[in-house]
């Protein structure tokens, strides 16, 4: 019996998928639909002989755990800057760090960030550091740009604007 998804787009890209080796637990959470059914998918597609083997369950245990390939962006110790952050702003020490980093640099890639301010951490987290950042930065006209693909950027007016109300230097 077919499976419902074989032959549309999803059940077409499941299929060239697990044959270039992306894992069922893979295909099925970006694809959001249950393991069982991009499991019946493959199976069928390795029956009908449109594949050669069946992929992987999952990837394999820490493999989510991905080190930066880019060196690290070289931040002074300004616990000044970050103590002014955390008065004017409300910023943690984390959140103060990137924000330096955006300062200092005219962008700044995800791998940069993360091994800048929280390298134990999963690389998501940079995310959410700028998405709080953000809501605590709105109320004073201090944006924060997203790069898509790449990394955050704060425009210049942005710079001063944050430094006329911290004063001194990032």
């Amino acid at each position: 019996m077919n499976h419902p998804l074989r032959g549309t787009f999803v059940g077409n890209s499941i299929v060239r998928l697990a044959d270039e080796g992306v894992p069922i637990g893979a295909l099925s959470r970006t694809f959001k639909i249950p393991y069982d059914s991009a499991h019946g998918i493959v199976r069928q597609a390795l029956e009908d002989g449109v594949i050669v083997d069946m992929p992987a369950a999952d990837w394999p245990a820490g493999s989510r755990l991905r080190q930066p390939t880019t060196k690290p962006i070289r931040l002074e110790a300004r616990p000044d800057f970050l103590m002014s952050c955390k008065v004017a702003f409300g910023l943690t020490p984390a959140e103060g760090r990137l924000l330096q980093c955006l300062m200092q640099a005219r962008a700044c890639t995800k791998p940069h960030l993360h091994a800048v301010v929280a390298p134990e951490a999963e690389p998501k987290i940079i995310d959410v550091f700028v998405c709080k950042i953000r809501s605590k930065l709105s109320k004073f006209q201090v944006r924060i740009e997203t790069i898509w693909g790449q990394g955050y950027a704060m425009p210049e007016e942005s710079k001063r604007q944050l430094m006329a109300r911290i004063g001194g230097a990032p």
